[in-house]
């Protein structure tokens, strides 16, 4: 692969990255000032299927350290996507239904690294 191309090809995934981070922190501040509605809830689920699609696709472009941080939000997302997934299929939720569970712990060094990575190469 070309160094061009290369550069397109990280500069595609950190725009996108950066753009569903921010996107993923409005959708959760709606979610707790909402009540936790279903309707942020899949906003989020949706969001965060995307980050976790980017990262596996093309997350090799990252440095290592980089990476590293990238697996521990992966590993995050494939458990808190299962339980999304478990909870909204044990009935037919309408959007301003109450829609909460119990989590993994969400790895905040990893992604804030992440986040400030992504921004900082998007200025």
């Amino acid at each position: 692969m070309s160094i061009p191309s290369q550069e397109k090809l990280i500069s595609e995934l950190v725009g996108s990255l950066s753009l569903h981070f921010r996107r993923g922190e409005a959708a959760y501040q709606n979610f707790h000032a909402d009540g936790r509605q279903f309707l942020f809830a899949k906003i989020l689920r949706d969001n965060n299927h995307q980050i976790r699609s980017l990262i596996l696709s093309k997350g090799y472009l990252l440095p290592f350290e980089q990476q590293q941080q990238a697996i521990a939000l992966v590993a995050h997302l494939d458990i808190w996507l299962e339980l999304w997934e478990h909870l909204a299929a044990t009935k037919a939720h309408k959007p301003e239904d109450k829609f909460s569970f119990e989590s993994c712990q969400y790895p905040q060094v990893a992604a804030t690294s992440l986040k400030e990575y992504c921004l900082a190469l998007c200025k």
